[in-house]
C-alpha cells in the first residue's frame, strides 16, 4: 500500500512478524505524495491492510 492510498483509521500488518501500523494523519490533497513511492514493506515484503 503506498501511503497516497492510506485512509485514517486503517492499519497496515506485516503478514511475517505481526508488525502493525495505524493510519493517524492521512494525505491530504496528494500533499506528500512526492515523498511516497513505492509499497510500505516490512521484512522485505508489501504490508497488507488488516482485516
Amino acid at each position: 500500500m503506498n501511503c497516497t492510498d492510506l485512509k485514517q483509521g486503517q492499519i497496515l500488518v506485516c503478514e511475517r512478524c505481526g508488525f502493525e501500523l495505524q493510519v493517524v494523519n492521512e494525505c491530504v490533497d496528494n500533499s506528500c505524495s512526492a515523498g511516497c513511492t513505492g509499497d510500505m514493506d516490512c521484512c522485505g515484503e508489501p504490508m497488507k491492510l488488516k482485516e
